[in-house]
């Protein structure tokens, strides 16, 4: 009964906070997004799959402290409209309200660690995959009046384009077995299979010009194949991903510094919930936004600065402090008291 109560009096704080800071991420999203349309063409559906990938990391630092701010208000909220008071004229300790936040909090962080650990260099990778794609079909993507657009090793030009159907088509190239060739052709059409396009030409010439002569083959359709530069796409391999931390890559090290640093805040920060949340409004004023506020950018400068310089040492250290001095202040200004 209390556990459930406890629940619903966080759960009044998590939703409105959550689904604000979850807004706003949105629009930095979105905002983001905007850039990359000036440099490829996307639809609808490409906006929404480049959005999706990019959740996870948007959301990752908004959990945590969402969490641990609904967790303490919450808490706050009961202690300061008296309801926490007869909890403990009831008998019930602070040790029985902290039990429920402790199995809440470990649930986060282990959420959290799959976010940092999977879910987030996954969804990295999914997106550099897709724009290596989009950029790729950009290069092949031929427009109506423009000269030195390039498809493989020909020049192309094209006075229609509509759905990579093109009509007045001319193509150049000087690569081809050391002649300059020239295609005409009224119209053509596009295909790509497997990176290697295709451009069927209907109703045309082709002039190949030798050092010596000139030769020309009329045609009612030509098949014109090109193998554009090859896409390199990543991996799916978690380790090979977290593997270059452990192998002299700063960078790569500072990244798992602050994915299990910031994953564990939930539960490390397990008794400033009682410490910043419980109180006795006849003798204390409410200044749990404050705690809050001096906690969380506490932590978080600490990780940043700890992974900056000594990740490794940082992802145990931290987290040790954060907790061991927490508990000493919820047992002096908590248990001692209540």
């Amino acid at each position: 009964m209390m556990q459930r109560y406890l629940f619903y009096a966080v759960a009044q704080v998590f939703l409105p906070f959550f689904v604000v800071l979850f807004f706003i991420a949105s629009i930095v999203l979105l905002i983001g997004l905007a850039t990359v349309t000036q440099f490829i063409k996307l639809n609808i559906w490409d906006l929404a799959q480049i959005f999706l990938y990019s959740i996870p990391n948007g959301i990752f630092f908004i959990i945590p402290i969402t969490f641990f701010c609904a967790c303490v208000l919450g808490l706050s909220r009961l202690s300061f409209d008296y309801e926490l008071l007869v909890f403990f004229s009831l008998g019930i300790s602070p040790r029985k309200i902290l039990l429920p936040f402790i199995g809440l909090s470990a649930f986060a962080s282990i959420v959290l660690l799959f976010f940092s650990l999977a879910l987030i260099p996954l969804s990295k990778s999914a997106y550099g995959n897709f724009m290596a794609q989009k950029r790729a079909e950009v290069n092949i993507n031929i427009k109506a009046g423009e000269f030195g657009q390039k498809l493989g090793d020909w020049l192309v030009y094209a006075d229609k384009a509509q759905d990579r159907h093109y009509e007045g088509l001319v193509l150049f190239s000087s690569n081809l077995e050391s002649q300059e060739t020239f295609i005409v052709a009224s119209e053509g059409e596009m295909s790509n299979n497997e990176g290697v396009f295709t451009l069927l030409l209907r109703d045309g010439s082709a002039y190949f010009a030798a050092p010596n002569k000139v030769e020309r083959a009329d045609f009612a359709q030509m098949l014109v194949h090109t193998k554009i530069d090859e896409i390199n796409l990543s991996s799916y391999d978690l380790w090979a991903y977290w593997k270059s931390a452990f192998e002299g890559s700063h960078s790569q090290a500072r990244r798992l510094a602050q994915a299990i640093i910031t994953s564990l805040f939930p539960i490390v920060s397990i008794f400033l919930i009682p410490l910043f949340g419980i109180a006795n409004p006849r003798f204390h004023k409410n200044l749990s936004y404050v705690y809050l506020l001096l906690s969380v950018g506490g932590y978080f400068i600490a990780m940043h600065v700890l992974s900056q310089n000594v990740p490794f040492i940082g992802i145990f250290a931290l987290p040790v402090f954060w907790i061991f001095g927490s508990y000493l202040l919820y047992r002096k200004f908590i248990l001692r008291l209540y």
